[in-house]
């Protein structure tokens, strides 16, 4: 429990480097076991038994505990949980729910019009020179374009006060999660969540769903099949938010800071992109000369293997995700190991990611070319920056879409550099806690953003950018399941 507490995550890296020859071990702590999967070659075995080995009873109390919803909604949510009636009920039709609209295809295509619409004017917006915090610059993009691109028009946090609620009731995510007296511990977080549920419930009255996303109509249609009360339809989407959000926006910083801190990475992926840009000369109404500078995500994401195998590298690299199983009934696992009803069944992705033996004696340097079709080696399994089985992450495709969007025309259009011509410096994550799958910098970055030379004119000529997404049903390989 003190290691734990102490190290979090990387206390079973620890462990795994004093008994590398164990594939999986028990930690017993005060009435319950937890089973710590060191082997990738025990994975698929968990991820296959998805009944006998189960995420939604986890899932549901999470969800009860985070989001503070009633008594009636937790019943709703509780019926026929793990499926053992049969395929019915809101826990066991959600995912199918969301499949389509997040797979994709015309739904998710939507989704990202509006994301990169909003990333290009706000990059637009931008002056030439602009000193920022870049954790802060890039969370709060990130923010905005995925929350415009889900909720639509009436958009909760166009509000300035509802997105800085959302980053304050991250802190007490895990004494909720814990149930460990919230209302003195972590009484920030419970007054930021009531505001964002106060918010979402505006949402509502206003008929936000109808005009917001696929995915949005997906889910709250959903809610209403299963007679979720109203007020819990808004608390859920609290919790819906942090699902779209909290990876998202570090998950972008840290592609950033590699991109940006490593001159040989930022050459690379802008020599490639610089491929899938197409230009086409124009005048404005006034008669001046414009070149409009064109980019195509379906093109960046089927022609940019570079950029894609750095993003998963930023993954491999930071992820600290755990992905949890309960022990539905006493269960044989690849009938050698005996896990008992009612413990709990975890593999820690730090323990995959840093393992020599599936990703060679490099393990602990950056590759941002470790990912590229010709020169993979290692067990696709081992790769768990979105999960795997049947909780791998439904919104992969989007959030994958958005950074890198986000992140090309950023390296497209500006130079990024501390401050004072300071050297870049990786800031640590030891203040993550356990519920984080990308933790966020314990420090910020002061960086100084310059457009550059070229970028947004040429002689008299002006620049003008713009992203676009060409109808796109073919999926990215980015976990096991997508290949």
């Amino acid at each position: 429990m003190v290691g734990l507490t102490r190290k979090k995550s990387k206390y079973y890296v620890q462990l795994r480097n004093k008994y590398p020859d164990l594939p999986i071990y028990t930690l017993r702590l005060p009435g319950a076991r937890l089973y710590i999967i060191n082997s990738a070659t025990l994975i698929p075995a968990v991820q296959r038994h998805f009944k006998e080995l189960a995420f939604p009873p986890l899932e549901v109390k999470f969800a009860s505990n985070i989001c503070g919803s009633s008594k009636a909604a937790n019943e709703i949510l509780t019926r026929n949980v793990n499926g053992e009636e049969g395929d019915w009920g809101y826990s066991m039709t959600f995912y199918k729910a969301i499949h389509t609209p997040l797979a994709p295809g015309p739904g998710l295509d939507a989704m990202n019009r509006i994301m990169a619409e909003r990333v290009v004017a706000s990059i637009d917006g931008m002056k030439d020179r602009k000193r920022a915090k870049l954790f802060n610059f890039v969370k709060h993009e990130i923010t905005l374009a995925t929350t415009e691109s889900v909720y639509g028009p009436q958009n909760p946090f166009r509000d300035r006060a509802v997105e800085e609620s959302f980053w304050k009731f991250q802190p007490g995510i895990m004494i909720l999660l814990m149930n460990l007296f919230p209302s003195v511990l972590a009484k920030e977080s419970l007054e930021a969540r009531e505001l964002l549920v106060a918010a979402f419930n505006q949402y509502l009255k206003n008929d936000g769903p109808s005009q917001g996303s696929a995915l949005m109509k997906a889910r709250y249609d959903h809610s209403m099949e299963h007679k979720i009360p109203m007020d819990d339809i808004a608390r859920f989407e609290v919790g819906n938010t942090i699902g779209i959000l909290t990876n998202t926006a570090p998950a972008a910083f840290w592609m950033a800071y590699h991109l940006y801190s490593d001159a040989a990475v930022l050459r690379d992926c802008r020599d490639e992109l610089a491929h899938v840009v197409s230009d086409q000369e124009t005048t404005t109404p006034h008669g001046q000369p414009v070149t409009v500078r064109t980019i195509d995500l379906a093109r960046v994401k089927t022609s940019c293997p570079l950029l894609l195998s750095t993003l998963q590298e930023v993954l491999r690299v930071h992820s600290v995700g755990i992905s949890t199983r309960l022990v539905m009934q006493d269960h044989v696992l690849a009938g050698q190991y005996l896990l008992k009803k009612g413990n709990t069944v975890m593999i820690p992705g730090p323990v995959q990611h840093t393992n020599a033996g599936t990703w060679g004696p490099d393990v602990h340097r950056f590759d941002h070319r470790r990912f590229l079709p010709k020169t993979k080696r290692h067990n696709a399994v081992a790769f768990r920056g979105f999960g795997g089985g049947t909780t791998l992450c439904p919104g992969r495709h989007f959030a994958s879409t958005e950074i890198l969007a986000f992140t090309a025309l950023m390296i497209l259009r500006f130079d990024v550099a501390p401050v004072d011509g300071a050297q870049w410096t990786c800031p640590t994550t030891a203040k993550a806690e356990m519920w984080e799958v990308t933790p966020m910098p314990d420090e910020d970055i002061d960086v100084e953003i310059r457009s550059r030379a070229g970028g947004e004119e040429e002689g008299e000529k002006r620049v003008k950018w713009r992203v676009v997404v060409t109808d796109s049903d073919k999926a990215m390989p980015l976990a096991a399941e997508d290949e």
